[in-house]
């Protein structure tokens, strides 16, 4: 066998050749394992690549935005509220601003415009002494410093260009004044009283949680490398969530101008709630004062007002619907429960009753209906219970548990006495009926929407059947008679059909930790219209009237009357 030196080894050739396929075989799998390496290294990149660009993309933007821009926000507000016509609700306030960078003013500005340079300084001094720039370097140079001003300073200031580290912008802030309108309680998921967060169940709170991520409005300031702004471009978010509401701003309006005009200059506060009554859509929620606690909501009460006479609706119908009572049932006034002047109204039906707002006859028929029977129809229309669930809201109650026949209880709680309920839920007593006995829950959130007031997810209520649709009928009629030749004449519109039951009623409320005792005295009317070939039901209650010559009849009553004047061309 021939043999074949091999560094200095002899081997045959079928030796050598298979040493060479040998090694061969060994390079060949190194090959392999490098190129699996490679490309392993290569996905591992090309991966990291792929989440830079698709995961860290916009993290990445906004580094690289804030190096090379200044950002302000030009309101507090992170959604609009929008009336059910898509009119903005929120007012605004203006707050105008010097913004000056203390590091880029003091180093930059050498080459500046001196003259320019001076009239920023000198201005900023004439409005204000303490703003003087020459003090700047005493400042934290990383830090923005803002400078409020007002319109004319701004407008003098505005349009310099050329002096670097500085700028100017507007800011519109939320108006906060009438801090108790329903849009600022809303809007406002802090308590006004303490400042804490609303309950997590409220509706406030729901808003906030719809609404928390959304983007605020923006000025932006574009700079260069060294800090100098060489732009400006205002940013308006794109898919925020908006909030809209079921009011109206042009009957609200309308209704403010009402309740601030002179005739009603010496009532302090005036509470109005109107709805649309087969949908159950609030179009109004306002009342005289913003400033003073929510009237309509209970807000200054422990749970509410007294109804008075117009929690005999409430009553009549328990009897009537349950067969207790009939319409041509006879009762005789003796004169309980009345004011001198008012005294023994004789023999009356519960129609003949109610149109002359007889307290002893309701008594009676109290009585006769049964506390339960009574009370659980007031339960299934909404009363002694939170209405749109606002933090702020109060629910009404009996203040006496169960009411009695023996000690008098029960015939005052028939009178609308002992008992109290919010100008709210008052507002479901005259819209049951108009409704033919359907219960209709108040709602004041229509859609969460975009920018353009398309819809992203809409609201709807509830209602239930609480009533015959005959007791509906029936207590409709009464309602009209009472507007017609009752206690609220002055509610009567020709050629319009109005009904109602007027209120006039006492309180006490406890102030001073308890301690001491005041008396109050309120005007309520609820009642309902027809405007416009549509229903609409209303509550009006006037606070705290002068109990000697004042009732609902003529204060809450000829408050209702103008409102529908007012507001009746609105009304689609």
């Amino acid at each position: 066998m021939n043999k074949t030196p091999y560094f200095g080894q002899n081997f045959s050739l079928d030796e050598v050749f298979f040493m060479f396929e040998i090694n061969r075989n060994v390079i060949k799998k190194r090959q392999c394992f490098l190129f699996i390496v490679i490309i392993l290294i290569f996905s591992v990149l090309y991966f990291k690549i792929i989440k830079v660009q698709y995961f860290g993309g916009n993290k990445l933007s906004v580094m690289a935005d804030s190096q090379y821009s200044y950002k302000e926000d030009l309101t507090d507000a992170n959604y609009k509220l929008f009336d059910s016509y898509g009119k903005q609700l929120m007012s605004y306030n203006k707050k105008y601003y010097v913004v000056i960078l203390p590091e880029v003013f003091l180093k930059d500005n050498q080459n500046a415009n001196s003259e320019k340079v001076l009239t920023l300084v000198y201005t900023l001094r004439n409005y204000n002494s303490s703003y003087d720039l020459s003090k700047i370097a005493a400042l934290n140079s990383s830090q923005k410093v803002y400078y409020e001003i007002d319109a004319s300073t701004y407008n003098k200031l505005k349009d310099i260009k050329g002096v670097n580290g500085f700028y100017t912008y507007i800011y519109s802030p939320l108006n906060r004044s009438g801090v108790w309108s329903i849009e600022n309680l809303l809007e406002n998921p802090r308590r006004t009283q303490d400042n804490k967060m609303k309950s997590g169940s409220s509706l406030e709170m729901q808003i906030y949680n719809k609404t928390k991520n959304n983007e605020k409005s923006q000025v932006v300031f574009e700079r260069d490398i060294n800090g100098n702004i060489i732009g400006k471009k205002t940013n308006l978010p794109k898919n925020n969530v908006n909030v809209r509401l079921t009011v109206d701003k042009d009957i609200e309006d309308k209704i403010k101008e009402v309740l601030n005009s002179s005739e009603n200059k010496n009532y302090g506060q005036i509470g109005v709630v109107l709805m649309e009554a087969n949908t159950g859509k609030i179009k109004a929620l306002v009342q005289k004062d913003d400033s003073k606690p929510n009237v309509n909501l209970g807000v200054s009460t422990n749970h509410g007002f007294f109804p008075g006479s117009i929690f005999k609706v409430i009553v009549e119908e328990a009897g009537l619907d349950k067969n207790i009572i009939s319409v041509n049932d006879k009762f005789t006034c003796r004169g309980l429960y009345e004011e001198k002047n008012e005294s023994h109204h004789g023999t009356l039906t519960p129609k003949e009753a109610l149109t002359l707002s007889c307290n002893d006859i309701f008594s009676q028929i109290g009585n006769k209906v049964g506390f339960n029977n009574f009370y659980d129809n007031a339960k299934s229309q909404g009363l002694f219970q939170k209405v749109l669930n606002l933090d702020s809201e109060k629910e009404g109650r009996f203040e006496v548990k169960n009411p009695s026949y023996s000690n008098g209880s029960l015939g005052l709680a028939a009178i609308g006495q002992n008992i109290r309920i919010t100008p709210l839920e008052a507002i479901s007593i005259s819209n049951t009926v108009i409704n033919d006995g359907i219960y209709v829950k108040p709602y004041i959130v229509d859609a969460y929407v975009n920018d353009k007031n398309k819809i992203i997810e809409e609201i709807n209520t509830t209602s239930s059947s609480v009533i015959e649709k005959s007791t509906a009928e029936e207590m409709k009629k009464q309602m009209i008679n009472v507007v017609d030749m009752g206690t609220a004449k002055s509610a009567y519109i020709n050629d319009m059909e109005v009904g109602g039951k007027t209120g006039s009623t006492q309180r006490v409320e406890l102030t001073g930790n308890g301690k001491t005792a005041q008396e109050h005295s309120d005007g309520w009317f609820s009642g309902f219209f027809k405007a416009n070939g549509k229903y609409y039901s209303m509550v009006v209650f006037v606070q705290d009237i002068n109990k000697d010559s004042q009732s609902g009849g003529n204060t809450a009553v000829p408050i209702f009357k103008n409102i529908i004047l007012k507001v009746k061309q609105y009304l689609k």
